[in-house]
């Protein structure tokens, strides 16, 4: 998938693309993370375009980039410790960087958020106080194209880190299995690239006895992928 053998450029800002091997459909979604909000890094305005994505009010999107730049720790511990908890936030400021998107679900306005839904807008591995707009999702650049001027940062270029995603369906029994991580081009490794982290996949539908795709996965993922996809599919 990362050598470019494939014919076609699978893209890179959480599109679905899928392909047929045998009886097995797979469908992938892969997403570039400077297309995604760093929660250490971003300012509080784009941090809150990013809660508005999440479909949020503007005033409730501010209050939670607000608890998130408290949460994440203050450069004067003593105006820390002073500041009081926020309605929207966790019950008790980390004072720290996120480690993990996962974090946000101990603010009590995201805890009924789905995890992937996070995912899908924000990241830790960025390091970025701005966002790509080439490989943003398309949650995120609907909610920037209707703040046009408001002085979000973005910027364009990779950073080499992306989240995949991975569904297995089975022509007749629905979804056989599925995966999600996120990882970083790596040159030491003989594969080219390793793994940072776990990532949630979105909640996988069941289309038992349909058909979704007639692409083969040579031409999608090239040719190495596509027999490690023939291997486990027999």
């Amino acid at each position: 998938m990362a050598n470019g053998s494939g014919t076609e450029k699978l893209p890179l800002d959480s599109t679905p693309a899928d392909c047929r091997s045998g009886e097995f459909t797979f469908g992938v979604r892969v997403q570039d993370q400077s297309g995604l909000i760093d929660l250490n890094a971003a300012d509080a305005h784009l941090l809150s375009l990013g809660f508005a994505s999440l479909g949020f009010d503007r005033q409730t999107s501010e209050d939670l980039a607000e608890a998130a730049i408290q949460f994440r720790g203050s450069t004067n511990a003593f105006a820390a410790q002073a500041e009081p908890a926020t309605s929207v936030g966790p019950a008790q400021d980390k004072q720290a960087p996120f480690e993990s998107v996962s974090e946000l679900q101990e603010f009590s306005a995201l805890a009924s958020t789905p995890p992937h839904d996070l995912y899908d807008v924000f990241t830790v591995f960025s390091k970025r106080g701005t966002l790509s707009l080439d490989s943003a999702s398309s949650r995120l650049r609907t909610v920037l194209a209707g703040a046009s001027g408001s002085g979000a940062s973005t910027t364009q270029g990779s950073i080499g880190a992306f989240s995949v995603e991975v569904i297995a369906r089975r022509d007749g029994s629905g979804i056989a299995g599925h995966a999600g991580f996120v990882s970083e081009k790596f040159p030491a490794s003989a594969a080219g690239f390793r793994r940072l982290s776990g990532s949630p996949v979105a909640e996988p539908t069941n289309h038992a006895g349909t058909t979704t795709s007639s692409r083969d996965c040579d031409a999608l993922f090239g040719t190495a992928v596509a027999q490690i996809l023939r291997r486990w599919a027999s």
